[in-house]
């Protein structure tokens, strides 16, 4: 990881970076006109299907959003499940996460988010697959659902989705280039193939109904799932994450708390080497301060040996995509 960050920072290595940043564009234009020109085969389900993605690399709040439409399908009583690759998994093929009673399947065949969703949703099916359709036909197969909802489903056109969400969390203004050059999965574009934006982090528009904004809770939880109020916390801590931007974590935490003394930014979907783990230890932290998604990956002793707390990160939906929901699947 420490050799993949320094080249892409080193200036000897920016030639490189543009000429593959060149041929990544020209495959995924390709592979995007061939789509649009039905020369590639778009799959359907009976089922309804909502995509949420983006086109920029990690950390634009997708599986934030999937929890919220998971929680506005189940307060009008309807039946979600939820679709996603599981990034980062140890597991390869379909894998069912979580069915109707509950998580079946351990964290690590699952992947971090797919495992988060299944944990707060328990009676919310739960399935991998690198093959989007056959995990969308198995869920449509194996239980009764009114909604699937595809995480990070934006570049996965061989399924039909009934309703396309896009994060956009950067300015479109500022032309950012393709990966490995810069940080788009795809050309800027392609935007306008999605049926709804909404902005969130670096991305959000001044007076936008369409603004998706994360809040914290004012309250973090332990190992055994006790409840404190943030602000009764005190001493020296620390703040922990492994998220594409924990940057913007950081700062929402000490914009409710006060300013951290250690800020350790772990890579996205991180599994905590014990090098990593070192890195708490040796930082004389009277307590520490961490996402729910990582705090699910550690050792319920080591959270209690080290005095380690999550605090969980909700959204609100967006008016405009409330209004479509409401039009659509209700």
């Amino acid at each position: 990881m420490k050799l993949l960050n320094y080249l892409h920072t080193a200036p000897w290595f920016l030639p490189f970076r543009v000429a593959l940043s060149i041929k990544y564009g020209l495959l995924t234009s390709l592979r995007n006109w061939m789509f649009d020109r039905r020369l590639f085969k778009t799959h359907s389900v009976k089922t309804s299907v909502i995509s949420v993605g983006n086109i920029s690399a990690g950390g634009s709040g997708k599986t934030i959003l999937v929890q919220a439409l998971v929680a506005h399908f189940l307060s009008i009583h309807k039946k979600p499940a939820v679709l996603s690759r599981g990034y980062g998994r140890s597991s390869n093929g379909l894998v069912v996460v979580a069915d109707e009673n509950g998580p079946i399947e351990t964290l690590t065949k699952s992947g971090d988010e797919p495992f988060l969703i299944a944990h707060n949703f328990p009676r919310v099916p739960v399935v991998v697959s690198e093959n989007r359709v056959a995990g969308a036909h198995y869920l449509e197969n194996n239980f009764a659902l009114d909604v699937i909802i595809l995480d990070d489903g934006f570049q996965h056109r061989m399924l039909h989705r009934n309703l396309d969400i896009l994060i956009v969390d950067f300015h479109v203004t500022q032309k950012p280039h393709l990966l490995p050059w810069g940080f788009l999965r795809e050309g800027i574009q392609n935007i306008e193939r999605a049926d709804l934006l909404v902005y969130s982090k670096n991305g959000v528009q001044n007076n936008s109904e369409n603004n998706l904004l994360f809040e914290l809770d004012n309250h973090v939880y332990d190992h055994q799932n006790k409840m404190l109020i943030i602000s009764e916390l005190k001493g020296d801590y620390g703040l922990f994450a492994g998220l594409g931007k924990p940057e913007h974590f950081f700062k929402q935490v000490e914009d409710i708390h006060q300013r951290a003394s250690v800020k350790i930014s772990l890579p996205d979907h991180a599994q905590y080497t014990p090098q990593q783990l070192g890195e708490i230890k040796n930082n004389s932290c009277d307590y520490w301060i961490t996402t729910q998604k990582d705090f699910i990956k550690l050792d319920p002793a080591f959270c209690e040996q080290f005095n380690i707390f999550f605090v969980s990160v909700k959204t609100t939906l967006p008016d405009p995509l409330l209004t479509h929901l409401k039009q659509h699947f209700n």
